[in-house]
Parts: C-alpha cells; sequence; structure tokens
C-alpha cells in the first residue's frame, strides 16, 4: 500500500456480529437486553478507527431473503444452523450505532454482504485509494491484491491480523486470486460448498501449485495422476460450480460514493447516549477521536479548564481541626487516597482528599497535619465515606495509622445494589457521573465519590422499603458487609505461616511423577512428545493412535484435547486418564506447589486477599494467590495444605460447616423428607437412595449412595439428566429415570424448583432469605440456552447466597468471639468454602474449637440443624 494514497475502510458487518455474538459472554442491559453482539461491534469499530485513521468508511450488511447463490444450487448454507434470534434482534441496535456515526451503509437484494464489499474494494482500488477490509470472514482474502489489504479476526475480538498479498501466499501456499479455485477444489464446509470429493486440503493445494487455476487443472488432466484424474473427472460440473458458489462477485449493482464515505464528524453526544443506554459504559473513553467524555454542563471546551483549576488545598493541623469542625451538618466526610499513592509502599502520605457536603479540600500531609489527620481517620465517631475501605485500612496500617468509622464503602454499596455487576471506581463514577476520573484532581475525587455514596444509599433505602420485612439490602450492607471489611482485613494482615521445606520436597516427588507418567504415556503413544503442547498431543491421539473423533470439537489447529473433550474418551482409552492426571499434577506443581513459597513476605507467612465484591451470590473470591482452588479431595491437594503450619506452641483449629447448601435446600424447600432426614441425623444420601429405589436404609451399597449424592448436590445447581450420567456411570436414559424418581418422592424440592422459576419470570430476579438480590436479565431472553441459565441461577442463588450469608455471619461471630474471650490466643487466619480456619495458642485449641462450634451453629436458625466439623492439627492437612 502506497502512502500517498488515500485509505478506504469497509466494514463487513454481519461478520463482525456474528464473530461478536460467539466471542463474548452474554451481555444484557439491566432491562433484560441481549447486547454482546453490538458491545463486540462497537469495540472492533472503534478500535479500527483508531488504528488506521480512514479517509473514507463504510459497511455492509446482509439483507433478509435468498441470493444469486441459493438460485444456482438450493443446498447452499442448506447445512447451517440459523443463528440465534436473540442475534438478529441486535442487528438493528449495530445499525443504529454505525448510522449515529454518519458511516454509509451499502446493502444489495439478492446479493451478500461480501459481494457489496468486493465491490466496493475494487471501484474504490480504481479511483486510487488503498481498501481496509475489516471482517471475521476468510472469503475475502480472494478479494487481496497489492492495494487491497483484509484485517481479519484470528481469535476472540482482539486478536487481529492485516493480510496482505505476501502474508494470505506465505498462508495457503498459493496467491489470494486462487482461493476461489481453491474452494473450486476443497469445497466449503461452512457454506456446503461441496467441491470435489475426494480432493482434501493438502490436494487442493497441490494442484493449485502445480497447475494454477481451476481451468488449468482441468486443462491439463492428462498429467495429473490417474486416482486423482478420476475425482476430477467424476465432479468436474460440481467442481467448477462450487468455484462460481465460492466467488464473491466484484460487479454486483451497486456504486461507491466516496464523498459520502468521507469520514465525518459525528454528535459525540449521540454516541454516548447510545452507549449509556446499553450499559456500555466501559466503551465512552474508547470512542474515536479523543478520551474526553461529554457531560451535561461539560463541553470539551472548558473540559480542561474546569478540570486544571486551582484545587482547594489545606496544610496545617489547625486548618484541619476547622474543616472537620464544621462537619455538623453532614456528619459524614469522603475519604480519599490514591490507590498508587507511595503509602502502598510504605513510604507516607502525600495528601488525601476529604469531601462533605458542598466542601471538597486536599489535605496536604506534613508535621503539621500528620498527628490530626491519623486522630480523624482512626476516631469511629467520624463517619467515613471511601471506595474501598479494605484497601484503604491496609495502606494505613503500612505507616501505623488505623481506619475506623466506616458508614460508606462505594463499591460495596454498588455490589450489594447490582450483584454480579462488577464495577471498579472508574466505570462506576462514568456511570453515576459522566465524569472521567483520571482527570479529577483528588478534592474532586473525595466531592465525586460523596456525591456517589449518597445516591447509592438512598437507592438501597428505596430498595429495601421495596423489599419490606426484617432483612433487606440495607441490613445486608449494614449488618454484613461493612463489617466484615475489619474482619477480613484482620484475616489478611494476620497471613498463614507455611513450611518451604513441605513444598521443595513435594515439588522433587512430583517432579519424578510426572516423569513415570510421562513415560507411561509415551509407552501408550509409541513415541515421546511434548505433553503441555495441545497441537502434538492431538496428532497423537488422533493420528498416530487413530482415536476416533466422533463428537470431538475441532479449533483452528485440529481437533480440541481440551479437558471437555477428553473427558469423553475417559472410559475407552486408557492413556486419557494418564494424560488428565499429568495435566492435573502439572497444573499443581506450576500453580501452587513451586509458587507459594514465593509469595511469603518476610513474616514466613503468605497474606492471601479476599474479595467481597466478585460472586453475585455472596461467596468470598481469593487472590493473590487463590487459596479456594486448592484440590479438596486429592491426595497432592492434602500434601498441599501439609505445608500450611501452625507455629511452635499452637494449633489450626478448622471448624466446616457439613452439608450447608443441602440443608439450606431442605430448609427453603420445606421438603418433608429432607427435613426428617437431617432432622434425625440419617446419612443424607443413603437415605435419599433408600427413598427413591424403595430400599432400606441398610440395602443401600455405595454405587446407589453415589449416585444420589451426585443429584443431591446436583440438583441444586439445575443438574439434568446429561450432568447426572457424566457425573456418575448412569447413561443418560436412566440419569433422566432417577432425576424424574427423585422430583415424585421430594416433591417438596420439585416445588421449590418450579416456583423459584416461576417468580425468576415474574419479577426478574431472586433473592436470599437475608434480603441479597441478585437480577436475572437473561430470564427474559429470546435465546432458550440463556434461559435455562438464568432458570439454573433463580434455583440455586437462594440457597447458594443463603449459605455464603451464613458464612459471613459466622466470621464476624468468630471475631467478635476471638475479641471477647480469646484476645491474646486466637486469630482467624482463612476462609475456604465452608470452612474458617484459626490459629490458636496449644492450650486453648479444645476450648476453642468447641467454642467455635457452637458459635457457627448458632448464628442461623434453620429448620434443620446447621451441623459442623471441628478438627486440631499441626497443619491443614491435618484439619
Amino acid at each position: 500500500m502506497s502512502s500517498k494514497r488515500k485509505l478506504l475502510v469497509l466494514i463487513d458487518g454481519n461478520a463482525i456480529i456474528h464473530r461478536s455474538y460467539h466471542a463474548l459472554p452474554p451481555m444484557a442491559t439491566k432491562s433484560g437486553e441481549s447486547v454482546h453482539a453490538v458491545y463486540g461491534f462497537a469495540m472492533t469499530l472503534f478500535s479500527v478507527i483508531e488504528k488506521f485513521k480512514p479517509d473514507y468508511i463504510a459497511a455492509s450488511f446482509d439483507l433478509p431473503g435468498g441470493t444469486f447463490r441459493d438460485e444456482l444450487y438450493a443446498e447452499y448454507k442448506a447445512t447451517r444452523a440459523a443463528a440465534p434470534d436473540d442475534l438478529y434482534a441486535q442487528i438493528p441496535k449495530v445499525k443504529e450505532l454505525v448510522q449515529a456515526m454518519n458511516i454509509p451503509i451499502y446493502e444489495l437484494p439478492g446479493y451478500e454482504a461480501d459481494d457489496c464489499v468486493g465491490t466496493l474494494a475494487r471501484q474504490g482500488e480504481t479511483v486510487g485509494t488503498d481498501v481496509v477490509i475489516v471482517t471475521g470472514d476468510t472469503d475475502t482474502l480472494q478479494l487481496v491484491t497489492d492495494h487491497v489489504k483484509v484485517y481479519t479476526l484470528r481469535k476472540g475480538l482482539k486478536d487481529m491480523v492485516l493480510l496482505g498479498v505476501p502474508e494470505v501466499t506465505e498462508k495457503y501456499g498459493f496467491p489470494p486470486e486462487r482461493l476461489i479455485d481453491y474452494k473450486g477444489l476443497r469445497g466449503d464446509p461452512s457454506d456446503n460448498i461441496p467441491g470435489v470429493k475426494g480432493i482434501g486440503e493438502k490436494g487442493a493445494t497441490d494442484l493449485i501449485r502445480e497447475f494454477g487455476s481451476l481451468e488449468d487443472i482441468y486443462a491439463s488432466l492428462e498429467r495429473v495422476r490417474p486416482k486423482v484424474r478420476e475425482k476430477l473427472e467424476a465432479d468436474r460440473e460440481m467442481a467448477f460450480l462450487s468455484k462460481k458458489l465460492g466467488t464473491i462477485d466484484s460487479s454486483a449493482p451497486v456504486r461507491l460514493a466516496l464523498d459520502e464515505c468521507a469520514t465525518h464528524d459525528f454528535n459525540r453526544e449521540t454516541i454516548e447516549n447510545f452507549l449509556r443506554s446499553l450499559d456500555f459504559y466501559s466503551l465512552l473513553k474508547r470512542i474515536p477521536g479523543g478520551t474526553g467524555v461529554t457531560t451535561p454542563g461539560v463541553t470539551a471546551g472548558n473540559m480542561a479548564k474546569r478540570v486544571s483549576k486551582k484545587t482547594k488545598s489545606i496544610d496545617t493541623g489547625d486548618g484541619v481541626e476547622k474543616w472537620i469542625g464544621h462537619l455538623s451538618p453532614d456528619p459524614v466526610a469522603a475519604v480519599i487516597i490514591e490507590k498508587d499513592a507511595s503509602l502502598f509502599g510504605g513510604a507516607g502520605l502525600e495528601s488525601v482528599g476529604l469531601a462533605s457536603g458542598d466542601s471538597a479540600v486536599e489535605v496536604i500531609w506534613n508535621a503539621s497535619t500528620e498527628s490530626v489527620l491519623a486522630a480523624f481517620l482512626a476516631d469511629p465517631d467520624r463517619k467515613k465515606i471511601t471506595i474501598d475501605s479494605k484497601t484503604m485500612m491496609h495502606g494505613l496500617a503500612n505507616i501505623g495509622w488505623k481506619l475506623s468509622g466506616i458508614s460508606h464503602d462505594v463499591l460495596l454499596s454498588a455490589y450489594v445494589l447490582h450483584a454480579g455487576h462488577r464495577s471498579d471506581i472508574e466505570t462506576l463514577v462514568m456511570e453515576e457521573t459522566g465524569k472521567d476520573w483520571a482527570s479529577l484532581s483528588l478534592s474532586e475525587k473525595a466531592g465525586t465519590v460523596h456525591k456517589i455514596a449518597h445516591s447509592l444509599a438512598e437507592r438501597i433505602e428505596a430498595l429495601a422499603r421495596e423489599q419490606g420485612g426484617e432483612h433487606t439490602v440495607a441490613t445486608l450492607l449494614r449488618d454484613i458487609e461493612l463489617p466484615l471489611t475489619s474482619v477480613l482485613f484482620a484475616m489478611e494482615e494476620t497471613g498463614v505461616l507455611l513450611d518451604p521445606a513441605v513444598f521443595q520436597k513435594l515439588s522433587g516427588e512430583i517432579d519424578a511423577s510426572l516423569k513415570k507418567l510421562e513415560r507411561e504415556v509415551y509407552a501408550f503413544a509409541g513415541k515421546e512428545f511434548n505433553l503441555n503442547s495441545p497441537k502434538q498431543l492431538a496428532d497423537v491421539l488422533f493420528v498416530d493412535l487413530a482415536i476416533p473423533t466422533d463428537g470431538i470439537k475441532k479449533n483452528k489447529t485440529g481437533y480440541s484435547t481440551a479437558s471437555t473433550e477428553l473427558e469423553k474418551l475417559r472410559a475407552e482409552y486408557p492413556i486419557i486418564r494418564l494424560i488428565e492426571e499429568y495435566r492435573e499434577t502439572f497444573k499443581l506443581k506450576t500453580t501452587y506447589v513451586d509458587v507459594l513459597p514465593g509469595l511469603v513476605k518476610s513474616d514466613g507467612r503468605l497474606h492471601t486477599t479476599y474479595r467481597q465484591d466478585v460472586a453475585a451470590t455472596g461467596r468470598l473470591s481469593s487472590i493473590d494467590p487463590n487459596l479456594q482452588n486448592i484440590p479438596i479431595r486429592t491426595v497432592l491437594g492434602a500434601r498441599i495444605r501439609d505445608g500450611f503450619i501452625a507455629p511452635a506452641g499452637k494449633k489450626l483449629v478448622g471448624a466446616d460447616y457439613s452439608q450447608i447448601e443441602l440443608r439450606i435446600a431442605a430448609h427453603l424447600s420445606n421438603d418433608p423428607e429432607m427435613i426428617r432426614a437431617f432432622q434425625n441425623g440419617e446419612d443424607i444420601h443413603r437415605a435419599t437412595a433408600a427413598l427413591v429405589h424403595g430400599l432400606k436404609p441398610e440395602d443401600v451399597d455405595d454405587s446407589l449412595r453415589r449416585e444420589a449424592k451426585a443429584l443431591n448436590f446436583g440438583i441444586i445447581y439445575g443438574m439434568g439428566a446429561y450432568g447426572l450420567a457424566s457425573a456418575t456411570d448412569m447413561d443418560q436414559k436412566k440419569a433422566a429415570e432417577f432425576i424424574k424418581a427423585y422430583l415424585k418422592k421430594f416433591s417438596g424440592v420439585a416445588k421449590y424448583m418450579d416456583d423459584m422459576r416461576a417468580f425468576a419470570h415474574e419479577r426478574g430476579y431472586v433473592e436470599t432469605a437475608l434480603g441479597r438480590r441478585r437480577t436475572l436479565p437473561e430470564i427474559q431472553s429470546t435465546n432458550a440456552a440463556l434461559v435455562r441459565g438464568a432458570e439454573r441461577m433463580a434455583i440455586n442463588m437462594p440457597i447458594q447466597g443463603l449459605a455464603a450469608d451464613i458464612m459471613k455471619l459466622a466470621m464476624l461471630a468468630a471475631h467478635r468471639l476471638v475479641q471477647e474471650k480469646y484476645p491474646n490466643s486466637a486469630k482467624l487466619l482463612l476462609q475456604i468454602h465452608d470452612e474458617l480456619i484459626a490459629e490458636v495458642d496449644e492450650g486453648q485449641a479444645e476450648a476453642f474449637a468447641l467454642d467455635l462450634r457452637k458459635t457457627m451453629e448458632n448464628v442461623y436458625e434453620l429448620s434443620v440443624p446447621l451441623a459442623v466439623s471441628v478438627e486440631i492439627g499441626n497443619n491443614w492437612g491435618e484439619i
């Protein structure tokens, strides 16, 4: 391409929409409208404009109805599954965005978008422009010339590559114009273009490289090998038809109007309003043409002036005291400390942003202000608003300061108001105010957070009034989530002691185990190869060993060796179990065994971080490192736990809720059989198998108990026959019959499931007994798979959410127990799944264990007992 020629960008609209729809997870607006294809299209469009800065731009879309290719071949695209309804429903929104950006749309009845793109590309090249075609479809590679390139998606939406003549030639082994001949020979299964039977990828490539075009190949049949010649002769007519079907028509009756395609200015506010209407706040700063965001009363012209105005600052202790003294009309002050400030490296503060009412200031940290600031932040009676109180507690702890009196945590408030809708402060500020967080001064940030906190509080109170009753989202935030931040802070600060020797020894043992597994796999394979290479593994399994590929998914390099695919082969091929064991062992070694010792701080302890604002169910998540993913029931997982130890003179105490989700399911469903079994202290899985099969409990063997256990736990996650069959040795028919019999016997559970589905369809949300709400916009989708997923969430969330809430209540109660009775002899360390782990003086361990069990069993009243098992040991593996 010449730098002197102007650039025309052509967007293959349907290709980008389809790729976006399948590349991104489902997204829905708060009103339930599916929008992930629109999001992906917008993201791609903005990125392309920013990257290429074209002089001209146009888009093309398919129109409903057939094309001339359908008349040529009735089976054209006949095997392609119809796109989901909610994909088609998003196309008008995509076009609305394109039109709002003043980009002309080209569509032609009887032709595909490819044909419009091909014609426009040729016309653009003719009038002297360079052309870039943006697509996710390799069909357009046939259009590539010295002045036409294709910018295509390789994987997902971010991995894009620009392909010209050299790149296409290297990829296929022949120039771009021969791709239509390749389709004539090879066909195209995705479009149901037949090609020549028996001619594959290599055969087609060899013929083209030796003879050239399809016409040249047929003109040289006498020089073609006899077996190949027979195939070509038998399918001559189909070969030329396939070439015609695969050829993009570059002479379609459409004319390029370059003036209309000139890159025009667009109404930025219109684009912003469009993005906001679909909850695409993260794209606001990606709108081409700058990073500023238009807000009511703020224009691009005065934005810089507003941001650069002099910030009101205070640099004396008397000034800080005077400002604090004027808080009486509004006793709550927002406190902002930049997350990347030197404070978090232990070097001290630079400044603090404070705001209350209409007053916002920046306090400069110095010898005069230090003691006043420290006293203010530590005063529990001075109520404060923070962005992320736990993070601020850690930062202040680095300089020996404390933070108390938190009345509002903005990120936690946003989380309980919109569970499952994760927000960082930048996104939240953009959503709530339209402001660019990075452009605000420290005092402006404090003022903005103050306003957002009050706005969120008003909405939380409004929702609480709607919910009514004793437990609402307001009490959830006030009584559970906010107090829990201090508990989690203390646990994270304490950390857990690691024994490096355990991990060093285990690493050596695992190395030997991996080598043994490698030898066993190589023996099956008949050769050595890289077990960590999916491509080499696929070649061994599906080429060398010729394992059938029926039902195995393909990816761009061949057949997939993902765990879900190998699982389908496990029962029949012993090599698969060895590969799975190797992968699991290798993963644990590289994720935990070799990594955890390097994360230990100078105190010899590992300090994980707990996130409250991630899981929509309310469960805590553990990061840096994630300790919740260490396997529970494997030998290797237990060995890893052995490395988490108690110091000399102390013990670890573990308290684990027994089958808490099943007990909650019994409580919420009011199922008489489940309630009876739990109240009588029966083995719930054995009791289930006995009831379903009409047996006495003592006659239930281990196999029947395993099946019942799989369904007991699976049913609350919406497990169907396929899932149950996969988890057991049943076939799908037997699994379906078992589920039917189960729901007949446990009629309360069946009714609960039906009731929750109906509730979600009617209200669009579900709630826990303690007021945690999760909206389910997907329940209104036209995509049946999304609806079924939402129905499963509707069944599970009240159960799993209440389990999470109970665990948080238990942590709060355990923290009080430590403070009141064991202040100098016990510390909470970890919360993993349904387990709470503490470090206790050896002489107090038994008493503490009994108190902890009693505390946890009585934090919430169910219609069945909350059972807690406690263990005492020298390391995590022993408890």
